[in-house]
This record gives structure tokens, sequence and C-alpha cells, in this order.
């Protein structure tokens, strides 16, 4: 290949230097020193405040947007309306919504605070109205007692899980639409919930987070008293408050990191340190014995014991490996909690592994209900849709795409933070002042990102930008097209405090190198390689053994913006999972002195 200029570059590195860069789960080991607070060290933006547009997470977005505001909304509704005896125009939608399916009109909820949430970023208003009807012809369904099931069958096997959906759809839509007959829907389900709704049976994990969110929005006590008693401590936030890990394999994996938000919404509202203390601890062991070099875990839906091979031997034994829009989004929304809280980049650093190489590298929706659900990383395997239509996925799938603008910045009282690199805008106030960054950037095809900054007059803040813990070599910051040094390492923030004007413009270079690594420390030969924060896999239907000679890789940069990777001898060529689509891939490899082929 060749570069721009017609000179071709080839970089060689030997499986030697590549095994200098310690994985993920050591740097996640590294004790954190960072102090905290309930009320956040750093806060977020709204989604108003965020633009994006373009780039991976951008067109994404765009497409989840699209898709969810052109589904039927006589099809939502359809059983709902025929179990309060209405007219039922339109059609079931089969799979997991059908009212005798897993889990009956189970994402309805999820669907309706999406749609607020889009319209809250967008301002368009056809969400709003898309939100207006679905409540409206929702409320219509309710029965006089608040039973708001579309059939008995769900009542019976997932009452919890269903009324927690609910809640979050009336919320939003009150909260992000200003629809007061939200309000009203979620207080005739909650009258209903109080006496009849079981405790702490089926997924009840995240009710506490939302219960939380709805005394805060409503005064109303009950939300409080019902928070209280599905708190999960005694079985699973004391022993990680302890120092233990409750991450066992009899547990489902995403139902038990999506409780975590509860833990979080708890140390928000009551400041008790024990829940800080949990997450904090099981972050750790989350990212240090649970987690693929993905960003992803729990293979089969379940954890799996450290120490014991099984993480490596879950590689062929699953075709499940990550249940990845549901994962992903309980895995962000944790970073996100955990951030704030204490400004640590470690959690952006994981943000941005889960949704680089988790969201981004899924299938978009399909019309029919296919949804992409599980990350398959066995060897010689292709990417596939699930084999039920609108599963839990499907609602998982709009809510985090939603949520993009709440993962890119950050701000306090004396700066901005970048968080991922994105192209997008976000506007800020400062000192009663407007303030506008934007971000234009290839990321992370390049390693380059531009940040310019728009206000009326000259103001003095701070510049953060996430120098990530996978950087190798030296960090380039120009700021209007001089190079400045400004004090960085891997896995901090970088901070330029000055005096800025309209139009300045900052340049940050991050360098990028390819580093494998061991999926388990005791599995040392079984390795995953990325280059940067990118999951690279190897484009063959056969599993990879490797000599150590054999694993060294060639970086070769020319007239794209993504470099090619490749062996030395040219025998395998790799690309990064989110550009994979029906190419048969593997990503794990065994590499060793005594192996081969």
């Amino acid at each position: 290949m060749k570069t721009d200029s017609g000179v071709s570059f080839k970089l060689v590195i030997s499986f030697a230097s590549l095994c200098l860069f310690l994985p993920f789960s050591t740097l996640a080991q590294s004790p954190s020193a960072s102090p905290h607070s309930k009320s956040g060290l750093l806060q977020p933006f709204t989604y108003r405040d965020v633009k994006l547009a373009g780039g991976p997470m951008g067109v994404q977005a765009k497409e989840a947007r699209d898709f969810y505001l052109n589904l039927s909304e006589d099809n939502l509704l359809h059983g709902f309306r025929k179990r309060a005896g209405l007219p039922t125009p339109g059609n079931p939608m089969g799979g997991w919504y059908d009212p005798e399916g897993f889990a009956g009109a189970h994402p309805f909820g999820q669907y309706v605070s999406a749609l607020a949430r889009m319209f809250a970023n967008t301002g368009d208003s056809r969400y709003k109205e898309k939100v207006a009807r679905l409540v409206h012809g929702f409320h219509e369904t309710l029965a006089a007692d608040g039973y708001f099931y579309s059939s008995e069958k769900v009542h019976k096997e997932w009452p919890n899980y269903l009324y927690d959906k609910n809640c979050i759809g009336m919320r939003d839509a009150f909260n992000l639409t200003g629809n007061k007959e939200a309000l009203v829907v979620l207080k005739k389900m909650t009258d209903w919930a109080v006496t009849n709704l079981p405790r702490r049976r089926d997924e009840w994990y995240t009710l506490p987070e939302n219960l939380y969110s709805c005394h805060a929005l409503t005064g109303d006590s009950r939300y409080l008293q019902m928070a209280k008693e599905y708190d999960y401590s005694k079985e699973f936030y004391d022993p990680f408050a302890n120092g233990g890990n409750a991450f066992t394999p009899k547990l489902h994996a995403y139902s038990h990191v999506n409780t975590l938000m509860s833990a979080a919404k708890t140390y928000e509202v009551t400041g008790d340190e024990k829940y800080f203390k949990a997450l904090e601890n099981a972050w750790t062991f989350l990212t240090t014995t649970q987690m693929y070099a993905s960003g992803g875990w729990g293979p089969g839906e379940r954890f799996v014991t450290p120490g014991q091979g099984k993480f490596a031997e879950s590689i062929e034994k699953s075709d499940s490996h990550f249940e990845t829009p549901c994962g992903a989004y309980a895995n962000v929304n944790l970073d996100r909690y955990m951030l704030r809280f204490t400004g640590s980049p470690k959690y952006g650093d994981n943000m941005e592994r889960v949704l680089l190489n988790g969201m981004l590298a899924t299938l978009p929706m399909q019309p029919d209900g296919k949804t992409f659900y599980y990350s398959d990383y066995r060897s010689g395997t292709q990417k596939k849709y699930f084999r039920d239509l609108w599963p839990c996925c499907s609602g998982t799938f709009a809510q985090i795409t939603a949520d993009y603008p709440l993962d890119i910045y950050f701000h306090n009282e004396n700066g901005i933070y970048v968080n991922l690199f994105a192209n997008s805008t976000v506007q800020w106030e400062h000192r009663k002042q407007a303030v506008t960054l934007e971000q234009v950037t290839d990321f992370p095809e390049t390693d380059t990102t531009t940040l310019t900054i728009r206000m009326r007059k000259p103001d003095r803040f701070t510049l953060n930008v996430r120098v990530p813990a996978w950087t190798s070599g030296a960090v380039t910051v120009k700021i209007n097209s001089k190079i400045v040094k400004v004090e960085n390492s891997p896995g901090s923030f970088l901070k330029i405090e000055r005096s800025w004007s309209d139009g300045d413009k900052v340049q940050v270079t991050l360098p990028m190198a390819p580093h494998y690594e061991a999926i388990a420390p005791e599995s040392p030969n079984v390795r995953a390689l990325l280059y940067g924060p990118m999951l690279l896999v190897a484009l063959t239907d056969k599993p990879v053994s490797l000599t150590e000679n054999d694993a060294r890789i060639n970086v070769v940069k020319g007239s794209n913006k993504l470099p090619a990777f490749h062996t030395h001898d040219d025998k395998l060529t790799f690309l990064p999972i989110h550009k994979v689509k029906d190419e048969r891939y593997t990503t794990y490899f065994t590499i060793g002195a005594g192996s081969g082929g």
C-alpha cells in the first residue's frame, strides 16, 4: 500500500514488544486514589447540550432514531388493546413482544423512553408527538385499578420487569417531553403495583434506581418505600462492599451488572459509603475477572469462576459470549456513574472499549424485529441475528444509542472534559457565557482529534482531554497549529488551562500500537489482538495458533485512514471487529513457542 505521498510505510511489531503492553484488566486493578462525591466531581451534559455529527456513533444513533420513529404505533399497542377489549388495528408483532410470547410487550416502555430521549437530543417534534400518541394509547388500555400488562402470562412471569420498563417510559415521557398524561399513567400503574406487585421476583434488580428517580420527580413517598423494599444489599452489595466477589456462575450476568445502577442511585440519594465501595469493587472484579478484550462479559449470560481456566474454555464452548446491547447499556451506565462520582478516566477507557467493540460492532435492527443479541468470539464464526424477534436487546439498543450524547463530554465549574472521541458539538455555559466546543475526528480510524472553541469574548477555563491507558508513545498537542508541551500520561486527563478566544483550535494526537491481551492470568497463551482500543479479529474460518515469531504484526499505513494489519508473513489479515460485516473471523489465538499452524 502507499501513503498519500506515494511512499509505502510498514511498521513491524515483534511479539515481545506487543506483550510489553499491560492488559486492560491489569490496568484496571490499580487502586483508585481519586476522591469521590455522591453529587459528582464531574457533571453530565443534557441530551440537548450535545449534538452528534456523523462518525461511527453518529451514524448508528441516526439509524436507530429513524428505525424507532417508524415503528407502527398500532402494532406496539396491539396486545394491550386486545387485553382491554378495545379495537385492534395493526398487527401482532410476534416474537418476545407477543402477549403469549417470552415477555409480552416487555420493551414498550424502553421504546417510549428512547423516543423521549431522542426528542430531547434533536428537538424534532415527531419524536415528541409519537411519545404522546403511545402514552395516550397505552393509557386507554389500563384497567380501573391500574393493571397494565398485555397478558396474564407476562403478569405472572415478569411482573417486576414490566413495571420497571414502563416506569422508565412514563418517567422519561414526562421529564423529557413534558407529557403530563405520562405522569397520570405512572401514578395509576403504581397504585396497582404498591399493593399487587410481588417483591423481589423475576428481574427486579434495577427497580430501586428508577423508583428513586420517580420519587424525585413526583414527591410520592411510595416510590421511596418501594425502593428500600427492593434493596439488594444483603445478597449482593454487601459482599462487594466488604471486598468479596459476588459475581458467581449461578447469577444472570446482565441483571447483576444492571443492578449496580440501583446501588449507584442509592449512593447518589443517600450518600451511604457502603454503596460506593460496592460499586468500586464490583467494577474492578468485572473488569479484571469477567471481561473479554472486547469489553464484553457473561458467556451464556452467566459469570465465570475466575482462576480455573473456564474463561478460556468459554471461547469454544459458547456462541453467546456477550448479551451485547443489554450488557453494553448496563456497562456504560455503570462507567458513567463512576466517572461522574470520581472523575477517574479509567471509567472512560472502559466505556470506550465496550462501545467500540460491542455496540458499534452490532448489526442494525431489522424492520421485522430481527435483533443483534449475542457477540460471538468463537473461531471461524460470523455475526448473526438472534433466533427470536423483538427480544430485550431491541429495547436497550434504542436506549443506549439515544444516550450517546451523555457519554462524550462532562464538565465541572472549572472546565470541560472530553471523554470520548466522536464528531460532535457541546454547548456549555461558563460564567454566564455560552461556549461551544466542536470536535472533528476520524477516530478510531485515525489517532487525532481536533477541538474548536466558539465564544463571544475571551475567558479562562480548563480543557481536559482523556489520554487513554492504551496510548503508545508521546502525545502531541497543538494549539492553533503550534506544538505545546502539556503534562500527561496514559490513563489520565491532560489539562490545558488558559485564556481561550473564539476560533482557538486544539489538536490532540494519541498514538496507537498493536498489543496482545491474555484472556486470563491462568491462560497466558490465549490472547486477543488490539490496536489502541480496537479489537482486531483474524479473517479466517479456522482456529489460529501461532508461534511468538509468527505473531509479529505488520501495520501498513497507506492511502486509507485505517491501517492494514497482517502477520509479518502476510498469512493472516486482521480487521477491527466493528468493521466486520459477514466475514468469518477468529477473535482469540493460541500463541506460544510451541504453537504453530
